[in-house]
């Protein structure tokens, strides 16, 4: 069933909000589809209590009394007792502008208008992480064959370096503990170190001196006797 709404709700409201009517008709759905539903019977007090309770009460969050929301619905009933087709559409924009409630219609109307970019906002990033992503699984592979490589590599420094350790104190144990070597004595006058030798050497040549004196003497005794 085609039903221009917003000129439907215009005849009362020349202003009316486009955005509201847009969202009053999102909110109603499926039931504009027939016209049986698409009207509003206000002879029907079953009907009348249908938008009274789940229109204003659970859609708009009225909380006044069924006495003051039975008469603002009455009065849109006055309002619109010349049309014949009391389009539903524009009962509830009349009812809601009358409670000043049409921002709830609005603000539905723009989420949901601003939801699809959104939607592309959030898409647009993923689209560009995927590279990355595929680069960072890609370097999986070159990163798991070099990790043995890492790993041999880490092991003969653990090997090697105990032995350095160990090895090290040794040395400075050894410095430490080894005494220096004495400075050599510095040689001494021969006259100082060998005192006697002097002594020595004179007493054999007194003596030789002795013996030849000795040998000579005996050698005058015997020609004065044989003379």
């Amino acid at each position: 069933m085609a039903t221009d709404w917003a000129a439907d709700v215009k005849k009362y409201v020349a202003d009316a909000d486009d955005a509201a009517i847009a969202g009053i008709v999102r909110y109603c759905g499926i039931a504009l589809r027939n016209r049986d539903s698409s009207l509003v019977a206000f002879s029907d007090k079953t009907e009348t209590d249908r938008v009274r309770n789940n229109f204003l009460k659970k859609k708009l969050g009225l909380t006044q009394s069924d006495a003051v929301l039975d008469k603002a619905i009455a009065k849109v009933g006055e309002v619109m007792k010349a049309d014949r087709t009391k389009n539903r559409v524009t009962v509830y924009y009349l009812l809601a502008a009358e409670f000043k409630k049409l921002d709830l219609f609005v603000k539905k109307t723009a989420e949901k208008a601003k939801a699809p970019a959104a939607k592309a906002e959030a898409k647009a990033p993923a689209k560009k992480a995927a590279p990355a992503a595929k680069k960072a699984e890609a370097a999986k592979p070159a990163a798991k064959a070099a990790a043995p490589k890492k790993a041999a590599a880490l092991k003969k420094t653990a090997a090697t370096k105990p032995r350095a350790l160990v090895d090290k104190p040794a040395e400075v144990a050894a410095e430490v503990t080894e005494p220096a070597p004495a400075p050599a004595p510095a040689p001494a006058p021969q006259a100082a170190a060998n005192p006697g030798a002097g002594a020595v050497g004179d007493g054999a040549g007194l003596g030789a001196i002795w013996w030849v004196l000795t040998i000579v003497l005996i050698l005058f005794v015997l020609w004065w006797l044989m003379s």
